[in-house]
């Protein structure tokens, strides 16, 4: 299963389900020390790892879509 790190508060981490897009609060004691906000992790029995590959993809189609997104808003 993998999820996304929407948010982190009060030491719990609100993930969403990158298939299904169900919510799912995790103890970040529960996590690498280094996940962040907008991560992809992936959930292996009760282990939970960064997916940095696609960490990295996601982050850069956010990228190209901000940058389309302004592209279509620029004053000519």
């Amino acid at each position: 299963m993998i999820y996304i790190i929407d948010r982190i508060e009060n030491e719990i981490a609100v993930c969403e389900s990158l298939n299904s897009g169900e919510k799912l609060e995790i103890g970040i004691a529960n996590l690498p020390k280094n996940a962040k906000e907008g991560d992809a992790i992936t959930k292996d029995g009760d282990i939970y790892t960064i997916n940095y590959d696609l960490t990295k993809q996601r982050k850069a189609e956010m990228r190209e879509r901000l940058n389309r997104l302004f592209q279509k808003h620029k004053p000519q």
